[in-house]
C-alpha cells in the first residue's frame, strides 16, 4: 500500500491501486473495476479495465445496479452467490473473460462523507472472498479516496 502513497498523478494512482489490489487477492487486474462518479452528468462511468472505458456508465440512481447500491449507500458488499443477485449483467458481457462472475466485493471510494465511486472486485473460480477481503477492499477505497482528492486540489 505503500506504493499508492508515492504516486503522483491519477493514470499512476488507479494503477498502482489495481496492481495492490488484484495481487494481495489473488485475481487478475482485469478482474478489478473502478468506476469514478461524474456529478455533472450523475452517473458512474468507468476508469478500469480497460475494455470498459468509454463502453457505457451506470446512472448514480440506478436500482438494479450494485455499483449505484454501494455508491448510494456508502457501504462495501461482499457476495459469494453473485450468480444468484440481481444486477445489471450488461457490463460483465463486455469483458474479454468468458467465464461468469461468481463472486463479488464492492466498496464504495470514500473521502469523509463524500463517495467519490466504486471499486468492485470478481472471481470467476470457487474461492470464496472472506470478510479481511472486504475489510482490506474498504480501506482501499478510503485510501484511494484520500490520494483521488490530493490530486483533485
Amino acid at each position: 500500500m505503500e506504493k499508492l502513497k508515492e504516486v503522483k498523478n491519477k493514470e499512476e494512482v488507479l494503477k498502482a491501486t489495481v496492481e495492490i489490489i488484484s495481487e494481495k487477492l489473488g485475481i487478475g487486474e482485469e478482474d478489478v473495476s473502478i468506476l469514478i462518479y461524474n456529478p455533472s452528468k450523475k452517473v458512474l462511468e468507468f476508469v478500469h479495465p480497460p475494455e470498459l472505458v468509454g463502453a457505457g456508465a451506470i446512472p448514480s440512481t440506478a436500482f438494479d445496479s450494485i455499483a449505484a447500491k454501494v455508491f448510494k449507500s456508502k457501504e462495501g458488499f461482499m457476495f459469494n452467490n453473485f450468480q444468484n443477485v440481481k444486477h445489471l449483467s450488461f457490463f460483465e458481457k463486455l469483458s474479454k473473460r468468458k467465464e461468469p462472475i461468481k463472486k463479488l466485493i464492492a466498496v464504495p471510494i470514500i473521502k469523509g462523507n463524500e463517495a467519490l465511486g466504486v471499486i468492485e472486485v470478481s472471481r470467476r473460480d470457487e474461492k470464496n472472498f472472506t470478510q479481511d477481503d472486504l475489510s482490506f477492499m474498504e480501506q482501499m477505497g478510503e485510501m484511494l479516496g484520500e490520494k483521488l482528492m490530493e490530486l483533485i486540489k
